[in-house]
């Protein structure tokens, strides 16, 4: 249709002489116009692509998904935004007690490696207005809660970090929140630069819908190099593709292994409305006894890597001693494994240093056991 058009309006073009050019002088000044299209097709799609909406021109793929790595420490700040986006612990599934919620302090109690479902909800009928055919991506960043540390990032300690049966990438070994999915499933993305101290580590899922997903710690609050119990929490933001924030809701947590107690113990100190130190419980069938134990004040620097001289103290058991001096010694050696490779030659002397002490006063304690053991 568009060539016979565009034919006709060229063969009734008229020449000063008043001659019009005949069909073999128009194919051989035009050339063969038939691979034109159709004008009523050109002027279609005009139309409609002047009305899309602009999240329906571009839909991404999931192969070509590139997540975005947020830099500096997120906003905790609820914010459910125009989705209505939000977070639900369910009670009917802590009932075996693998972990609990507390809906007073709206905190998580978990044990490490114990895997624990958040629902997420958000208006679906406003997600296909808005951008019907873009998926969504729930983000899951653990940050520490306090005002005072909420500047720091948020990583697994040393001896977990250094686990053999870490995978290889960085983003993952570091992060001490996982996705309950095996690594390397199709919409799970783990994300950070470990190595960028003001790049946070992250947990980014895609969920076309709203629904469940499980979640579980890789390191524990009281990982003296890790969390070193400070107050954590998860923060959880609703993004498109581009990393665009829809929404933001953020759910307190605590990895232990006393969940019960642990919960009791906070929602009394929020009704006494101060913090207080847990004190050592009294021995059982021993009420009323007089403490016997010297109390030792032991000065902890601020810094985790400074040196610390412990006084003097008394431990039952050479076992006991052997032990806790070998986890030490362990502990010790990562460090300065890592201090090593950071090239920090002044940390790297001191935990030689400490090692080569530490070790000969193990090997002594190892020898008078096994003289025990023969006598």
């Amino acid at each position: 249709m568009m060539q016979e058009q565009s034919a006709d309006m060229f063969k009734k073009i008229e020449f000063e002489n008043g001659t019009f050019l005949s069909e073999e002088d128009f194919k051989h000044i035009n050339g063969d116009m038939s691979f034109m299209p159709d004008m009523c097709v050109i002027e279609n799609f005009l139309v409609d692509e002047d009305t899309l909406d602009a999240a329906v021109k571009y839909t991404p793929e999931t192969e070509t998904f590139v997540p975005t790595s947020p830099i500096g420490p997120p906003e905790t700040a609820s914010f459910p935004g125009y989705l209505n986006f939000g977070v639900e612990i369910k009670g009917s599934e802590t009932d075996k007690k693998k972990f609990m919620y507390s809906a007073r302090l709206n905190r998580i109690y978990v044990d490490m490696g114990v895997e624990f479902p958040v629902h997420f909800t958000w208006d679906t009928r406003k997600q296909h207005a808005l951008s019907p055919h873009v998926d969504l991506y729930v983000r899951a960043t653990v940050v520490f809660s306090d005002d005072a540390q909420a500047e720091k990032r948020v990583e697994r300690c040393l001896q977990h970090a250094h686990e053999p049966n870490n995978p290889g990438d960085e983003a993952i070994v570091r992060n001490v929140l996982r996705s309950a999915r095996a690594l390397g499933t199709a919409g799970v993305h783990y994300c950070g630069a470990a190595r960028r101290p003001d790049s946070w580590l992250s947990v980014l899922v895609r969920l076309p819908q709203p629904a469940p997903h499980a979640y579980q710690f890789v390191c524990k609050n009281s990982c003296s190099s890790g969390i070193n119990r400070r107050n954590t929490a998860i923060v959880f933001t609703l993004e498109d593709h581009l990393g665009q924030i829809l929404g933001r809701q953020s759910v307190g947590a605590r990895v232990c292994a006393c969940l019960k107690r642990d919960m009791r113990r906070d929602e009394d100190e929020l009704g006494k409305g101060k913090r207080r130190l847990a004190s050592a419980p009294a021995l059982p069938g021993q009420p009323g006894q007089p403490d016997t134990c010297k109390k030792v004040k032991i000065e902890v620097p601020e810094a985790d890597d400074e040196l610390i001289t412990l006084p003097k103290l008394q431990i039952k058991g050479v076992k006991t001693v052997v032990t806790g001096l070998e986890v030490m010694q362990r502990m010790m050696e990562l460090s300065g494994g890592e201090a090593a490779r950071r090239k920090d030659q002044r940390a790297a002397e001191e935990y030689a240093s400490c090692l080569a002490s530490l070790t000969h006063a193990l090997d002594n304690l190892k020898k008078s056991l096994a003289r025990t053991q023969t006598q």
